[in-house]
């Protein structure tokens, strides 16, 4: 593992030579490889020839020699490890050029045949490396250096032997220059068309990832879209549906905060429906004017543009909930979009993130595609929920007046028949008073007159009844705090005749509450409840009624209590309807409970009677609720 480490490292630090240009880094890369061959071969000789030669004076020249040429190929290296590339190419073609005319001009061309190599590596590294114009520079040189040597050599037999050095030298390295140059040429070209083309494939490449990438960002922005749409389906309340979009839209665009505003345009207000933190944290509860909120959003956001502030702190208009948010929560950065219905603005959904955190115009698109979902949600859920209270309040009419139906039924046989009866008494009596004024029967006439007035009496007190029950829910006195121990004191001495009469004790917890309603009506309650009880308190030697609360659940129920004659549990129900009379016998037009009924429901309570059945007494039990909470 080291080992592979180790190569790695060393392969990259070779490759990692800072020339822009691709041709000249791959060339620098070929010359680096030569530079370092010709410094292990130069130090190799030098080491064999000191080894072979250590008992030589000239053992000291050979060192000097290495050093200098590995000195020389060194700063060379040392250059083009730096970017230095043509000074290095410079460097090493002048050091084998220079090595080569020095030793033309010092020896005979004759004696220095086999080392006219050095010239031909010269112009091979000049065609290969440089170029063309480097390539004929250096053979022209090469070419002149040689000419030179022949015409300073004064030997005849030398110079002609120089003359055919020359020649082969001149042919050869022509040659050799013509073939490099062409090869030089067609490896640039190739070179620069690979190059282009690898340039074409990262790119190719770079842009298929970038699809690639987007491609998958989009699947994914789809699918959590698609979560949205079934969470919201499946969601029964607008808090719901808000909570379970934030959670979502926080997997498409990270951010510690997230919220959903609902506006009032005509309150100018601004509430919070839901909110999905990173930590808890809390938010208002209460609506905040748009002024609180920021004004310069709300006008935006009704443009149906989406508003963004990379860092709220330097915006000249950050309210102090910006200020707040951001000091406290380190929310630096907001997205706000809108939530649109038919146009209208209803709402804001709302992102946050810390200092240097900003949002996108891509984070802006993501955004509002889930707020254009969440919006329709809302008013959809909105209108179901309506729709389900006015269906509600119309089953609850149809029930009452399918009640008022059945009512008004027996209204009309009620006037069709209770009404006849006096009416048919006094016409029958007003013939027979007729008759009996005739006949001077004056003990007959005062029984007849006395029946003619009952008869009225009885009509009058069914009409008053009547009009009494008409007149409860359509006339109301002004609701107050009433004292149930003060209305059951006055309802107790208006009825004191009755009760004396038969005896009847009235026994009141001191600890009835102070309720809100119509004090004159619930006095009337109370005087019927107590006036029934008394009434039917049937063959029971110590009647007694008793009148006090009890806790049943959240409720406060308010009773009255007696121990007369007791109600069968197949008439409980019907004694509140209107004229039923459990014994017909009795006093009373059977309209009192009617009303009593009618008067708690017109309060928002409800009514009820508990006995065990006859002989055992009845219990009239009924709730009143805070009537202040239906004023609000």
């Amino acid at each position: 593992m080291e080992n592979k480490n180790f190569t790695s490292s060393l392969r990259t630090w070779l490759n990692n030579i800072p020339i822009q240009d691709p041709i000249d880094r791959y060339s620098a890369g070929l010359l680096q490889a030569v530079l370092f061959g010709f410094i292990a071969v130069i130090s190799l000789a030098t080491l064999l020839n000191l080894i072979l030669l250590q008992h030589s004076v000239s053992w000291q020249i050979i060192l000097i020699q290495g050093m200098v040429f590995i000195l020389i190929l060194g700063v060379s290296l040392a250059l083009l490890r730096r970017g230095y590339f043509h000074s290095s190419v410079l460097i090493v073609t002048a050091l084998f050029f220079l090595l080569e005319t020095v030793a033309i001009l010092v020896e005979d061309l004759r004696a220095v045949a086999d080392t006219l190599s050095f010239f031909t590596l010269a112009i091979i590294l000049a065609g290969l490396l440089v170029g063309r114009k480097a390539l004929v520079i250096t053979f022209a040189l090469s070419v002149a250096v040689i000419v030179l040597s022949i015409i300073r050599q004064q030997d005849v037999a030398l110079r002609r032997d120089s003359i055919i050095i020359a020649g082969n030298f001149i042919l050869l390295n022509g040659l050799i220059s013509l073939f490099v140059g062409r090869f030089s040429l067609v490896l640039r070209t190739t070179l620069h068309a690979a190059l282009q083309r690898e340039d074409e494939l990262k790119k190719e490449i770079n842009i298929r990832t970038q699809a690639q990438a987007a491609l998958q960002q989009s699947a994914a922005r789809l699918e959590i879209l698609h979560e949205i749409d079934r969470s919201l389906i499946s969601a029964r309340s607008p808090r719901e549906i808000a909570s379970d979009a934030l959670i979502r839209i926080r997997q498409l665009i990270p951010c510690p905060r997230a919220s959903t505003t609902l506006f009032d345009m005509n309150k100018q207000e601004a509430s919070f429906l839901a909110a999905s933190f990173h930590k808890p944290v809390t938010f208002p509860e209460t609506p905040i004017p748009f002024k609180e909120f920021g004004q310069r959003i709300i006008d935006k956001l009704q443009r149906n543009q989406p508003w963004i502030a990379n860092n709220i702190l330097e915006d000249p208009q950050a309210t102090e909930l910006d200020k707040q948010l951001a000091n406290e929560s380190g929310i630096h950065a907001w997205l706000s979009v809108p939530l649109l219905y038919q146009g209208q603005l209803i709402g804001a959904l709302n992102l946050g993130r810390g200092v240097g955190q900003s949002f996108s115009q891509e984070d802006a698109e993501i955004a509002q595609d889930v707020a254009d979902q969440l919006a329709i949600a809302l008013q959809q859920t909105n209108l179901y929920n309506t729709l389900q209270m006015e269906l509600a309040e119309r089953k609850k009419l149809i029930s009452q007046l399918e009640r008022n139906n059945a009512e008004l039924e027996r209204f009309t046989y009620t006037v069709s028949h209770d009404l006849r009866n006096p009416l048919v008494t006094i016409k029958g009596f007003l013939g027979m008073l007729r008759k009996d004024m005739q006949d001077k029967r004056q003990d007959r006439v005062e029984s007849d007159i006395e029946r003619i007035a009952n008869a009225a009496d009885k009509m009058h007190n069914l009409l008053t009844d009547l009009l009494e029950l008409s007149r409860i829910g359509r006339i109301q006195n002004p609701p107050e705090e009433v004292d149930l121990n003060q209305v059951i004191n006055e309802a107790v001495e208006s009825l004191d005749a009755r009760l004396r009469s038969k005896n009847v004790i009235v026994n009141s917890s001191l600890e009835l509450p102070t309720v809100y309603g119509d004090r004159v009506r619930l006095r009337e309650v109370f005087e019927n409840l107590i006036d029934n009880a008394a009434k039917y308190t049937g063959d029971q030697p110590d009647p007694v009624i008793e009148i006090g609360t009890r806790e049943d659940g959240n409720e406060t129920v308010i009773f009255v209590k007696d121990n007369g004659m007791g109600i069968d549990s197949q008439f409980q129900t019907r004694i509140f309807g209107l004229f039923d009379k459990l014994n017909p016998a009795s006093e009373g037009t059977g309209i009192g409970l009617a009303i009593i009924k009618r008067i708690i429901e017109i309060n928002g309570g409800k009514i009820w009677v508990e006995s065990e059945g006859l002989g055992k007494g009845s219990t009239f039990c009924f709730t009143l609720p805070d009537g202040r909470q239906d004023n609000k």
